[in-house]
């Protein structure tokens, strides 16, 4: 079965880089910019509001310039009133251009100037995973939980951080407590169907998943990893259906691709099987099981 890899960003095109932050902040104070143009006047006509360099930003962002975006974030940082919102906004730049260790200066930054903004924390834990050093994310999604305990973001990062650490009964645990009091939060269910997983009951995470899509029919990672389940169970052709599914959803989620390769392989299917398979395995899954019943 695959194994999945952390993936550098700087290996994924531009549309997935993006779709890997997704808090990244609405426009701040004003309508969204518009062009460059519009940008720079903001910013000539408001100098000292880290909102103008905020929008402008999120701008170049949008339109894929993610190094003036830097340029922009950085001016910003020396010449605008001080703002957490700015770094936070800057350490995703640098993320997402795979300067880590200023994505952590930047977001320690953020956290230094206002320890009660839960989306510094959460940035900052999320650079920690990134560097690897777990613990030290996980101890910041549980700040940010305890700012603001009915905020499902935190939730969710601090179920998956403990089950990426192998802290699975405390994953379930607190997730199930979280499900008490937001039970119709489909990431959080799709939480508990992971750690089932991780704990080797596959029929209960199956379930879950079906719990997840009654939630959200529209919830890509459950039919792919139902997909998984059902390439577990050896039901190729449903598993095909599942993973095809996840795909129509969402066509860069390596999951659906890596268990369509191995459906796939084994309904003879050598060509789709190829195919996903080395989207997979380009997304840093191994996929050795296709190639060795493909005979590559």
């Amino acid at each position: 079965m695959p194994i999945i890899k952390r993936i550098p960003i700087s290996a994924l095109s531009l549309v997935a880089l993006l779709g890997l932050i997704p808090l990244f902040l609405p426009a701040v104070g004003r309508a969204g910019i518009g062009s460059k143009v519009e940008g720079q006047a903001l910013i000539a006509a408001e100098p000292l509001d880290p909102a103008s360099y905020i929008n402008y930003s999120r701008f170049l962002v949008q339109s894929g310039d993610l190094e003036a975006a830097q340029g922009v974030l950085e001016t910003g940082r020396n010449k605008a009133n001080k703002s957490a919102n700015l770094l936070i906004d800057l350490s995703k730049v640098y993320e997402a251009r795979g300067r880590l260790a200023k994505a952590q200066a930047a977001a320690r930054d953020a956290v230094a100037l206002d320890q009660g903004n839960v989306k510094a924390q959460i940035q900052l834990g999320e650079i920690h995973f990134r560097m690897g050093t777990q613990k030290a994310g996980v101890e910041c999604y549980r700040r940010a939980v305890e700012l603001s305990p009915l905020d499902p973001l935190p939730r969710v990062r601090l179920v998956n951080g403990l089950m990426d650490m192998g802290e699975t009964a405390e994953a379930e645990d607190l997730c199930l407590q979280f499900i008490a009091s937001d039970p119709d939060n489909p990431d959080l269910w799709l939480a508990v169907g992971r750690s089932f997983e991780k704990q080797g009951k596959n029929r209960e995470a199956f379930t879950t998943y079906g719990q997840v899509l009654s939630l959200d029919p529209a919830e890509a990672e459950a039919y792919a990893r139902q997909g998984r389940l059902f390439c577990r169970f050896g039901q190729f052709e449903a598993a095909e259906d599942a993973c095809r599914k996840a795909l129509s959803l969402d066509q860069d989620n390596l999951v659906a691709h890596a268990y369509l390769g191995i459906a796939c392989s084994q309904l003879d299917k050598d060509k789709d099987a190829r195919k996903h398979a080395r989207i997979a395995e380009a997304g840093g899954m191994n996929m050795g099981s296709v190639w060795e019943k493909l005979g590559k």
